[in-house]
């Protein structure tokens, strides 16, 4: 069973996330809450395209994976404080000691004390209101009135969020589109051995890219010094090796100037 994070932050900010391993193709995961915009997908921690579809989203596993998700959620207001809806999902909420809790409708599973945080873990559908708590100017000084959240503020740091996370995803994407000859390294600098160089060859000879048996049979090369050398080479961040079908496929990502 998938259990989502909602981490509510003291400056009335949320975030929805989850980190887990998926096995299949592509893997449809229903999300618990209506994101605002942006979804920062990772697969293996690189920046991965997904689709959505309604309140679910479709992602490339491509075999077995650990896949991380966050984005920020849609939030409503309701007599000043926010709210959020959550679908058909089990969640777990984490709320710092200066958020309230006003109102919960969810199915509340259980709860406990962490860290000075309220962990509630409960099952949708259902919402949630909170707000920030007040604070005390001094000992023995009257309690000041509640703090009502700025929502032109709040939205603006959950714009700032947006930005900042896409503006990442843009450059990982940007990085992994570089053509090797974009991106290149000295020979010289890195001390490649002749194996090493030959399966750089092999891999600009087939269009940049080969399964690791082909790389073998091919050079003629034992596979477990085929197997030592990609993983130097991925360690040197020349090549990506990834899982397709069950085999390992290696990538040229950056090719050597002579």
């Amino acid at each position: 069973m998938l259990i989502w994070i909602i981490t509510l932050y003291s400056n009335g900010t949320s975030t929805v996330s989850l980190n887990t391993t998926l096995t299949g193709e592509f893997v449809t995961l229903q999300l618990p809450v209506q994101p605002q915009s942006y979804i920062m997908v990772l697969v293996n921690g690189s920046a991965t395209a997904y689709m959505i579809n309604g309140t679910s989203i479709i992602i490339p596993v491509l075999g077995t994976a650990n896949v991380s998700i966050m984005y920020v959620p849609r939030v409503f207001v309701e007599n000043n404080f926010v709210g959020i809806n959550v679908g058909n999902s089990t969640v777990e909420i984490i709320i710092p000691n200066d958020i309230l809790i006003a109102n919960i409708t969810l199915s509340l599973i259980s709860m406990s004390m962490v860290n000075n945080e309220l962990i509630i873990t409960a099952r949708g559908p259902g919402e949630f209101l909170y707000t920030i708590m007040p604070t005390s100017t001094a000992k023995h000084a009257p309690i000041t009135v509640p703090r009502i959240i700025n929502y032109e503020y709040l939205a603006m740091i959950i714009v700032i969020i947006i930005v900042i996370m896409a503006f990442a995803l843009y450059t990982l994407i940007a990085r992994r589109g570089k053509s090797p000859k974009e991106e290149s390294t000295p020979q010289t600098s890195l001390n490649l051995n002749d194996y090493e160089l030959s399966i750089l060859r092999y891999l600009r000879s087939r269009g940049g890219s080969a399964f690791e048996i082909d790389i073998s049979r091919d050079l003629g090369i034992p596979r477990t010094t085929v197997w030592r050398s990609i993983r130097r080479l991925e360690g040197l961040g020349l090549v990506r090796i990834t899982k397709v079908e069950g085999k390992n496929m290696v990538t040229l990502i950056r090719d050597l100037q002579p």
